[in-house]
């Protein structure tokens, strides 16, 4: 079979690019019936010098410190942006203008405005888009998701989903641009990392219909490398109550302080007849408890990730042989080639991105007024 192939025009080359590309040189051999193959054209970044460097490590034809001729590039099909959420819009609307495939990490702008301006010139444009809310590219994640619409729990009953790290629990880590509104946006550990459990919540338990969150930023003020110090624009923690419109009840929490948690993102999914449990730090293993009629036997049962947990499983040489970060991203890379070769959206993309940065933004709100708050969910025609 003859593979199409599509120029990626990569923007920014720290560690999440760095990511990508490894998905990019991964795909292929991993899934060689997907109709698309990347072809790695171009890269930019803020000077030639890295712009160079990345060229040089990541294997890319050329480089430009200027990334609007990565945008305009004739040769790129694909664009794909791993920069600071504050220059995701522009670069973005002049991707869609170019009539090129958009492919961005999140969080999708500064706000939900941004995040729907873009939505709605894709859809007007009618190009395709792919957003990197990569945990649902687990395969134990769509083995969830089959579980709950097959109805081997029940109804869902609750939602209790978290995303925790500590990559800033230390009080005398330095200020960083994530703390920065301007540049990350209002939404802190909700927008880096409460959005991936948002995904998940909305996959597995239905779209959030109302949401009373607390916010909190524990240290105030960070260190520069001048030895001053400036304050903090944005939350360190979240803890949500979340209504969901089929009637579930749950919490959603995320924090950037959370000491000792490295990668935990998971949930416990309670059903009326069962519940799933999930944690980020087991990577490649689910938890499904079903009743069982013999009392001396209940328990929670582990599922391990394995080759027919498909697509994503084709990965594993066999049942608990571990999946990483990168194995996730090599399968979003897969859905990215087929989104760009088929008709179909594996999703989610930058309507979904709009759809989560408003449950983000009716959390910051409601972690303003102490109320709860109703997201106003855009419609993207």
């Amino acid at each position: 079979m003859a593979r199409k192939s599509l120029g990626i025009g990569l923007i920014g080359s720290g560690f999440i690019a760095r990511c990508h590309v490894f998905g990019y040189r991964q795909m292929p051999v991993a899934f060689p019936a997907v109709a698309g193959i990347p072809r790695l054209e171009i890269v930019s970044d803020i000077t030639m010098e890295l712009a160079e460097r990345a060229a040089d490590q990541f294997g890319f034809a050329r480089s430009t410190s200027d990334w609007k001729k990565v945008v305009s590039d004739p040769k790129v099909d694909i664009v794909d942006i791993c920069v600071p959420s504050q220059l995701h819009r522009e670069i973005a609307l002049a991707a869609i203008a170019a009539g090129k495939i958009v492919y961005c990490e999140k969080p999708v702008g500064l706000s939900s405005a941004e995040a729907k301006d873009m939505a709605l010139a894709a859809a007007k444009a009618r190009i395709k888009s792919l957003v990197g809310f990569t945990y649902l590219r687990n395969p134990l994640m769509q083995l969830a998701r089959e579980i709950v619409v097959d109805g081997t729990i029940g109804e869902v009953v609750s939602f209790a989903g978290l995303h925790n790290e500590d990559y800033m629990s230390d009080p005398a880590a330095p200020f960083s641009w994530r703390c920065d509104a301007g540049i990350a946006g209002k939404a802190g550990a909700l927008g880096d990392l409460g959005c991936h459990i948002i995904s998940i919540a909305r996959m597995l338990a239905g779209e959030i219909a109302e949401v009373n969150c607390d916010l909190r930023t524990v240290y105030a003020h960070r260190k520069l490398a001048d030895g001053t110090s400036r304050q903090v624009e944005n939350e360190d923690e979240a803890n949500a109550l979340i209504r969901f419109q089929n009637g579930a009840r749950g919490t959603i929490a995320s924090s950037r302080i959370a000491t000792g948690a490295k990668m935990r993102v998971g949930f416990d999914l309670i059903g009326t007849k069962g519940a799933l449990r999930f944690d980020g730090e087991r990577l490649g293993e689910l938890q499904l408890y079903t009743r069982e009629s013999n009392s001396g036997r209940v328990g929670f049962k582990t599922i391990y990730a394995a080759p027919g947990h498909l697509p994503g499983g084709v990965l594993l040489p066999g049942p608990a042989h571990g999946i990483s970060f990168n194995d996730l991203k090599t399968i979003e890379i897969r859905d990215l080639m087929e989104l760009a070769t088929s008709d179909g959206s594996p999703g989610p993309d930058l309507a979904d991105a709009a759809r989560i940065g408003a449950i983000v933004d009716a959390m910051l709100e409601s972690g303003a007024t102490r109320k709860w708050v109703a997201p106003r969910i855009p419609t993207i025609e």
